[in-house]
C-alpha cells in the first residue's frame, strides 16, 4: 500500500521552527508578559492558517498547567518582594512577588509551548514528524517514544473521561444547607482528583507494559514502522535560517517590551 504524499512530507523545517520557538520562549525573562503575548499571537496566527480556532487552541493548551503546580511553593518559600505576610490557622505564610512572577511566567511558557506542539502536529501528520526526526539523527528510541505518545493521547483522554464519569456517578448526594453540597467538599474533590490522576498514570504504565510485551512476542525491535522514508524538502536551509531569525526576533522583542 502506497503512502499518501501528505504523509510523506519533510517536516524538519516545521520541527526545527517549533523547537526554536519554544527555545526562544524559554529564554525570555520572567515577567515579560508582553513578549509572551506577542509570541502567542504568532502561534494563533499559524494555527488560524491551519484551521484551528484561537479559543480551541487556547483551551487545549491548558493541559500543561497542572504540571506547573510544581512551581507553586516558590510563591510561599521565597522572601523577596513580599506582597503579604501573616498567619493562617497558626501557620506563618508569606507571598513573594518574585515567586508569583516565576509561577505565572512558567505557566504562560508551558501553555504557549503546548500550543506550538499542537500546531506542529496539526500541520504535519505524526508519520512525517517521526520520519523527519529520524533524518535529524534523533535516537530511534526517542523518535518511537514520541510517535507512540502522540498516537495514544486520545486513548488516555478517553480513559480519563471514563474515570471522571465514574466519579460523577458515585459522588451524588442530596442537596442540603450549609456545607452539605452535592459531590462533597472542595478538599474531598481535590483528594479524589489526585487519586484519579495517580490511577490514570498506573493504568497508562500497565498498558504500555502490555504493548511492549506484545510487540516483543511478535519480534518487535522497538522501532515504529512509520516515517521511514521522507523526501528532503528543497527549502530546508531557508527554513532553518528563518527559524534562527525567529529566535533572535523573540529575544529582541522580549528585551524591548516592558517587564513586570
Amino acid at each position: 500500500m502506497s503512502t499518501s504524499p501528505t504523509r510523506r512530507r519533510d517536516a524538519r523545517v516545521a520541527v526545527v521552527a517549533a523547537l526554536c520557538a519554544v527555545f526562544g520562549l524559554a529564554l525570555l525573562p520572567a515577567g515579560a508578559y508582553m513578549a509572551y503575548l506577542a509570541v502567542w499571537l504568532g502561534v494563533t496566527l499559524a494555527a488560524a492558517l491551519t484551521g484551528i480556532k484561537p479559543l480551541t487552541l487556547a483551551r487545549r493548551g491548558f493541559v500543561a498547567l497542572p504540571f506547573v503546580l510544581a512551581a507553586l511553593p516558590l510563591v510561599f518559600t521565597r522572601h523577596d518582594e513580599l506582597l503579604w505576610s501573616g498567619s493562617v490557622n497558626g501557620v506563618s505564610l508569606t507571598i513573594s512577588g518574585a515567586g508569583l512572577r516565576i509561577l505565572l511566567s512558567a505557566a504562560a511558557k508551558a501553555w504557549i509551548s503546548v500550543q506550538i506542539s499542537l500546531v506542529l502536529i496539526a500541520r504535519h501528520p505524526i508519520e512525517s514528524v517521526v520520519g523527519s526526526l529520524r533524518r535529524m539523527r534523533l535516537p530511534d528510541a526517542l523518535a518511537t517514544g514520541i510517535g507512540l505518545t502522540v498516537r495514544y493521547l486520545d486513548l488516555l483522554r478517553d480513559e480519563g473521561l471514563r474515570m471522571l464519569r465514574a466519579r460523577a456517578s458515585r459522588s451524588a448526594s442530596p442537596l442540603g444547607d450549609g456545607r452539605a453540597r452535592a459531590g462533597g467538599s472542595l478538599r474531598w474533590r481535590a483528594r479524589v482528583t489526585g487519586n484519579l490522576a495517580g490511577a490514570l498514570f498506573l493504568r497508562a504504565y500497565a498498558r504500555a507494559a502490555r504493548i511492549e510485551e506484545a510487540a516483543a512476542a511478535r519480534g518487535g525491535t522497538g522501532s515504529l514502522s512509520i516515517g521511514t522514508e521522507v523526501p528532503a524538502d528543497p527549502r530546508l536551509f531557508a527554513g532553518l535560517a528563518a527559524s534562527i531569525i525567529m529566535v533572535v526576533t523573540i529575544l529582541v522583542v522580549g528585551s524591548l517590551l516592558p517587564q513586570w
